[in-house]
């Protein structure tokens, strides 16, 4: 994804398949090694997608067809040579398995795994550039998968501009995985985090974006300027709460949800008009 060029080789390819009497585009066969393109000074995202499999963490794959791709996302690092897969895997953050990382996390009666706020067209949203409103996940750390992540699309203090937010869920008990209706309201606090090396030690990050050395540190919150050498974990932070969460299945799969933003677990008690419903 996001090339801002193409080889002039593929470009040629695809200016001879397209017109009014093509028949349509069928790809164009690469070899290993072979230049396809650039993506000019920016990260790259990528992706592999097997369409021979269908992630079976999505309880119901069709909610998912805005982005037709995304139920047969597969680990990449399998598809590299492995003098090129084991550059990769230094360079990648998460160091436990699956190495990848996983995006596939529902659980059919349980808390765990994405959400959509009832009657806003499921992953699709009903507005196009701002989809994600409706969304909610309660899934682990994507780096540290011992950590539970509370993320909502439309976070009412959000600080970003999209109106999302995510936060650690402090001492996520019972876990999400284990929450089903029988266990009824539940309440979580939860914290802004970052990113900490294993007791004894030390996070290893460039001073600067622009160069300048290194430094050692104990957490970290940005994960850019990390330098993958050690394990990491996702840690509250001391600055003080990001709020409270109440949740609780009244069905299997219909959940009722209301966040306090900025309250303590002492000052919140139970739902109000708030609160909204999300399904899946």
């Amino acid at each position: 994804d996001l090339l801002t060029s193409l080889s002039q080789e593929l470009l040629d390819e695809w200016e001879l398949s397209k017109g009014e009497t093509s028949l349509g585009w069928n790809g164009i066969p690469v070899k290993s090694g072979q230049l396809i393109g650039r993506i000019g000074g920016q990260t790259l995202d990528f992706g592999v997608y097997n369409y021979e499999v269908v992630l079976e963490g999505f309880i119901f794959p069709e909610h998912y067809s805005r982005e037709s791709w995304k139920i047969h996302t597969v680990d990449p690092f399998p598809h590299f040579p492995d003098e090129v897969r084991e550059v990769l895997l230094q360079k990648n953050l998460r160091k436990v398995e699956p190495f990848a990382g996983k995006i596939d996390y529902d659980i059919d009666g349980k808390l765990s795994g994405n959400w959509f706020e009832v009657d806003t067209n499921w992953f699709a949203g009903k507005d196009l550039h701002k989809y994600w409103d409706g969304h909610l996940s309660i899934i682990p750390n994507h780096i540290d998968p011992t950590a539970w992540m509370f993320a909502i699309g439309n976070w009412p203090d959000a600080t970003s501009s999209s109106g999302a937010a995510d936060f650690k869920i402090v001492n996520a008990e019972p876990s999400p995985e284990n929450i089903g209706v029988e266990q009824g309201i539940v309440k979580y606090e939860l914290s802004a985090y970052k990113y900490c090396a294993e007791a004894g030690s030390e996070i290893t990050a460039i001073a600067h974006i622009s160069g300048g050395g290194v430094n050692l540190t104990g957490c970290k919150k940005s994960i850019s300027l990390i330098i993958p050498d050690t394990r990491l974990f996702a840690k509250d932070t001391p600055s003080g709460d990001a709020g409270v969460i109440l949740v609780q299945l009244v069905e299997p799969r219909l959940l009722k949800v209301e966040v306090f933003p900025n309250k303590t677990l002492s000052q919140v008690d139970s739902f109000t008009e708030a609160a909204k419903l999300y399904e899946r």
